[in-house]
């Protein structure tokens, strides 16, 4: 009963912050928008809830409620995306069923949502992302050429929408993924090709990173860098070797963690691994990042141009901030881009093992 509670809590919590009125927020407070999105994070994380039509009821009208209160934060993809795919969190194959009971849940709740007087523009839009999103949902579970034929047709009538190119690249790339998993790889990456020519810079920027990507990962890297001590490292000198790019920015506690867990992965494949550190900083900071380099007895070879992750490989293959490590196996091939640091150990073991 308290766990219950603490739901239904939760998502008053989201109303009541969702119907303050739009302004700044006095100082010392977080803007009402994130403390919405970490309520429905809340409510949505709840390990020790139990499935229920209730709890349906809960998530649906938490995700539905942000959206069309907040449907310019930079959250609303994600909760588009958890929204939609709760269902999918079921596992336990007794409750199958109610996956399809979640959907129809939603489907219904948008119906009423979508069409009431009064919704802005982005509102209308984010619900209609959040419409084709459930369309994605329901081809995974039931695929089907009808269901294929419906997600494509929600995702056109939210790019025609006002508005509705803040969450088209996000749907674009979720059609991609269900043409690789339905029809081929091949079928996935003629959709990217046709999305470069796209008016909407930004799909058409992020079709071609994604083709970068499918290249990278099937064509042996050639990337060469110069390190801060003057050493070039080449991929291509490497084969036969994992290749990691540790990617940093700043010098704070986060930054010294994940240089120590590096470290730690690294200290057990120092003969089948090589570690390259990469330093996404400003030229001002260089004297900064040489000490930093020199406090935390970095051995590996460290590239900084100061040009931050706008150098010659990061933009192509989407590498856009730290801390993230990039990871190559013995062809050279990309296998991550942004691999996380508790799955580094694991993944260097499987790489070394492979021939």
């Amino acid at each position: 009963m308290k766990m219950k509670n603490l739901s239904v809590a939760l998502l008053c919590s989201l109303t009541i912050v969702g119907s303050l009125p739009a302004q700044a927020p006095k100082k010392g407070e977080r803007p009402p928008g994130d403390v919405a999105g970490d309520a429905f994070g809340k409510l949505y994380g709840d390990k020790e809830a139990k499935i229920s039509q209730e709890r349906f009821q809960q998530i649906v009208a938490a995700g539905i409620d942000f959206l069309t209160k907040y449907p310019t934060h930079w959250r609303a993809n994600n909760v588009i995306r958890d929204t939609a795919n709760f269902g999918n969190t079921i596992t336990d194959k007794k409750l199958a069923a109610y996956k399809a009971a979640y959907v129809t849940q939603l489907n219904y709740e948008l119906v009423n949502a979508r069409y009431k007087e009064g919704l802005s523009n982005d509102a209308k839009a984010a619900l209609a992302a959040l419409d084709a999103a459930a369309a994605d949902f329901e081809m995974w579970n039931a695929p089907s050429n009808e269901a294929l034929s419906k997600v494509r047709e929600k995702i056109d009538a939210l790019a025609a929408m006002p508005g509705g190119g803040r969450f088209v690249v996000d749907r674009e790339l979720a059609f991609v993924e269900i043409l690789n998993r339905a029809k081929s790889p091949a079928a996935g990456e003629a959709h990217l090709k046709k999305l470069t020519a796209s008016t909407d810079k930004g799909l058409a920027g992020r079709a071609n990173t994604e083709l970068s990507l499918i290249e990278a990962r099937r064509t042996p890297s050639e990337i060469k860098i110069t390190a801060l001590d003057g050493k070039e490292v080449d991929l291509a000198a490497l084969r036969g070797k994992v290749v990691v790019f540790a990617v940093w920015s700043g010098t704070g506690e986060g930054t010294v963690n994940f240089i120590d867990a590096v470290k730690q992965a690294h200290s057990f494949n120092k003969k089948t691994v090589e570690v390259v550190g990469v330093s996404f900083d400003k030229e001002a900071d260089r004297e900064k990042v040489a000490k930093f380099i020199k406090d935390q007895k970095i051995t590996w070879p460290v590239q900084f141009d100061g040009k931050e992750a706008k150098n010659e490989w990061a933009p192509k293959l989407n590498v856009t901030k730290g801390n993230a490590l990039v990871v190559f196996d013995k062809k050279g091939l990309l296998v991550s881009n942004n691999l996380p640091t508790n799955q580094l150990e694991t993944a260097m073991q499987k790489l070394t093992a492979a021939k």
